[in-house]
């Protein structure tokens, strides 16, 4: 078989592959992993073939075994420019080390009261019996906690409108109707896109011109306990050999907007629809709440007390990983159990399909918080569980999103309970990460 590509589906033509894939990429996913297996090729007429890829076995060869022979993908360096996304080699290196001190264990501990009071300024907002748009709500509250920690910065509820529907329009290249056309074709969600870029960038320089403005900050002379942009303004004048241009400190910038509060949104919107769906699994969410905490602002020791508030969000990542599919493109010709796959081809690595695989998961599609015991986390296969990504490219805020993550299901969950308001499913919309149609209305019910 060696010099074979892998197969397509056969039951659609060429042409129905792109009309399929727009119209509901996770369900084409499905259904071309049933009739080909875990590697097949999508043929899409307006550009070049894409591999699937749907097993931890090539998540692994990708991301660790042989990283060298892929590469971040054309579309992540339209959206993020020289950031740490999409940066490669001695570039994404460099920037790695500069940014990892910020998200060092201790010091993400560190954040622990700023990221407070952002959850309290934004339950001030909320009434007792009213519905709110939970995906846009959670949003807003981690785009606040955003820049209370890493950028030194206070928004105001309700201050971060402009600079969110900027960063959320970089999602806008990534969907389905425009991702199968080619780059140079214009269409509505790319011209969203490139307005939204644009704004960004203004709102960055915007925020960077204010941050020299306002001198350097009182702990400026440790390195180590810098806010971002003191960081990266310091790398500019830097004469370690590790400077930054202003393109790369703007789009680094750019990339944090996005990355830095997108993903743990999305992970905490899901959380509460799925609590709300699943009301005995809610009800052992505020039993803990109730039995842990005491009432007042939890502590970081409290919080690491909460043992099924953990396992539930470790289930939602599972069932609704923000980043559903990992883009990776070829540097040279591969081969890949018995397959031959291309140099310069995009790879997309299916995160949702493998978090939802029988062959990993028993009842893959249900919300099973109690199947997270140690035992069955150790049976596990290295990448059958991945929402962080893997190997040396894991995200660099891990830790800082479940920790701000489990600190805002406790703040809120001792406060409210939030009920599902529509008489639907919420319907997915695949992006770089997991939107939905027509948002996520919630109940607010005082507790």
């Amino acid at each position: 078989m060696s010099g074979q590509l892998p197969p397509a589906p056969s039951k659609h033509p060429v042409l129905q592959h792109s009309l399929r894939y727009a119209r509901d990429p996770f369900e084409f996913v499905e259904e071309a992993t049933t009739e080909c297996g875990d590697l097949y090729r999508m043929e899409l007429p307006s550009v070049d073939d894409v591999f699937v890829l749907a097993h931890p076995d090539y998540l692994s060869q990708v991301l660790v075994d042989d990283v060298e022979k892929f590469g971040k993908t054309e579309d992540f360096r339209r959206a993020f420019g020289s950031g740490l996304l999409s940066v490669e080699g001695q570039q994404w290196r460099q920037q790695r080390d500069i940014l990892q001190p910020l998200f060092f264990r201790d010091r993400i501990t560190g954040y622990v009261d700023e990221m407070v009071t952002c959850i309290e300024q934004r339950l001030a907002t909320w009434e007792d019996g009213e519905t709110r748009d939970i995906e846009e709500e959670m949003s807003a509250l981690t785009l606040e906690i955003l820049f209370a920690t890493l950028f030194g910065r206070e928004l105001s509820p309700g201050e971060d409108s402009d600079i969110r529907e900027a960063a959320d329009g970089l999602n806008e290249w990534f969907a389905p109707t425009s991702w199968i056309l080619p780059h140079w074709m214009p269409t509505p969600a790319r011209r969203r896109f490139k307005e939204s870029t644009n704004r960004l960038q203004k709102e960055v320089r915007t925020l960077l011109a204010n941050g020299m403005s306002a001198g350097p900050p009182q702990q400026s002379g440790d390195s180590d306990t810098m806010d971002l942009l003191s960081r990266l303004e310091q790398t500019r004048d830097s004469q370690d050999g590790k400077q930054l241009t202003t393109e790369e400190i703007e789009d680094q910038l750019v990339t944090m907007v996005f990355a830095g509060h997108e993903t743990t949104a999305t992970a905490l919107a899901f959380t509460w629809y799925l609590l709300a769906t699943h009301p005995t699994i809610r009800k052992e969410f505020h039993d803990e709440l109730d039995t842990v905490l005491d009432g007042t602002s939890p502590s970081l020791e409290e919080i690491e007390k909460l043992e099924v508030t953990d396992r539930i969000l470790t289930e939602v990542l599972r069932l609704y990983p923000p980043i559903h599919t990992i883009p990776r493109k070829t540097t040279t010709d591969v081969e890949m159990d018995g397959y031959h796959i291309p140099e310069g081809h995009e790879l997309h690595l299916s995160l949702i399909h493998i978090h939802r695989d029988e062959q990993f998961y028993d009842d893959p599609l249900e919300f099973r918080p109690d199947r997270w015991t140690d035992e069955f986390r150790k049976s596990l296969p290295d990448f059958a569980y991945a929402p962080f990504g893997g190997g040396r490219r894991t995200c660099i805020g891990r830790e800082f999103a479940l920790l701000e993550a489990k600190i805002a299901l406790a703040m809120i969950g001792q406060r409210f309970q939030l009920d599902w308001t529509a008489n639907r499913e919420p319907t997915l919309e695949p992006r770089i990460t997991i939107r939905t149609e027509n948002g996520m209305p919630m109940r607010l019910n005082r507790r």
